[in-house]
């Protein structure tokens, strides 16, 4: 005989609460301690209770679901950071659904349609640049923002970790003709590095010159560096050293040099944004700006579950998380790993 599965009176009873609390523990309403939370949600996981979405949904007049809106979940940057949203989320009893746009602003729409026709609770998006206004459910924009849409705007600090490449490149190694190799500036990510190249050579009297801007195809893939970095390698002057606005951006670049027969950083020096996992294992290995992705996520989806608790009555805020300077090789650095820089917004 198959045994029956176990309810959340037996839930309740085990962890020694009302069955009132087991509910909100297990629905997360913020009304219940910690602890008691905790106690509950144990007392589930070891009796193997599973809560019916469907009833909850009913009763509550809401879905437990919460989609997830990413321009490609197999960068890892991304992937990290829907890990980190989905622990939060099923922590507070929701279920995550995950749409990818491929970095195009009318699949962003159709995903964007379809978590609305799916009825979930709110959203947790990376805007490609399809949303021109505010979603009917509360959402929070991470990575790239959309300022005055969403409930909540969480990414790093762009601008200021841009200007600890420069300031690295040009205050210690002295290089001067630095170029920036960027996506096109249609998302606010890519706009505010764009814009931090630009302001951290002008505070040191670095000139900047057209060429030395290269801005690839917008997919941000290591194809779209490797071709553009061909743009800056064939100017009549080509650069001393690169700031890239990504680390597959970098890793093109680093891939172009080599076709040209340039030894990285001897011949040309090259730094990321972004510190890839494998950031230590490449040849050279990569000075890059560390970022958390999964912090990021995490707050994006708090900030999310604080919007669904308090609905009109929370006010919109932007958060800036810091990012850090790895310093290895491919700056020309002979001591991988040994310091670390914050850029703080």
């Amino acid at each position: 005989m198959t045994k029956a599965k176990p309810t959340i009176v037996e839930v309740a009873a085990d962890a020694g609460v009302s069955l009132g609390t087991a509910s909100r523990a297990l629905s997360g309403h913020p009304a219940v301690r910690d602890d008691t939370r905790k106690r509950v949600q144990a007392s589930a996981r070891r009796m193997g209770y599973v809560p019916n979405r469907m009833a909850r949904s009913l009763r509550s007049g809401s879905s437990m679901l919460i989609g997830v809106i990413v321009p490609d979940i197999a960068h890892g940057f991304y992937g990290r950071a829907t890990k980190a949203m989905q622990d939060v989320l099923e922590d507070a009893g929701y279920q995550i659904l995950v749409m990818n746009t491929e970095r195009q602003p009318e699949r962003e729409r159709a995903a964007l349609q379809s978590l609305l026709a799916h009825d979930v609770a709110g959203i947790l998006m990376a805007s490609s640049g399809g949303v021109s206004e505010a979603p009917s459910v509360p959402t929070v924009f991470f990575d790239s923002l959309e300022p005055g849409l969403g409930y909540a705007n969480v990414a790093q600090a762009n601008k200021e970790g841009i200007d600890v490449l420069v300031g690295h490149l040009a205050d210690f190694h002295d290089y001067r003709r630095i170029a920036y190799l960027g996506a096109p500036p249609a998302l606010t990510s890519g706009i505010e590095r764009l814009e931090g190249y630009r302001d951290a050579m002008g505070r040191r009297a670095l000139p900047v010159p057209p060429e030395l801007i290269v801005l690839s195809d917008g997919t941000w893939s290591p194809e779209s560096g490797t071709s553009a970095m061909r743009d800056l390698l064939e100017l009549a002057e080509p650069p001393e050293a690169v700031v890239a606005a990504s680390d597959t951006l970098a890793l093109g670049a680093i891939q172009a040099a080599r076709d040209h027969g340039l030894r990285v950083p001897d011949d040309l020096a090259i730094v990321s944004f972004d510190d890839p996992f494998f950031g230590a294992f490449i040849e050279p290995q990569l000075t890059a700006l560390m970022r958390d992705e999964r912090e990021l996520g995490r707050i994006a989806a708090r900030q999310l579950l604080d919007a669904l608790r308090h609905g009109a009555q929370r006010p919109s805020v932007e958060i800036r998380l810091p990012v850090e300077l790895t310093i290895r090789r491919s700056c020309g650095c002979n001591s991988p790993g040994s310091t670390r820089i914050a850029a703080q917004a």
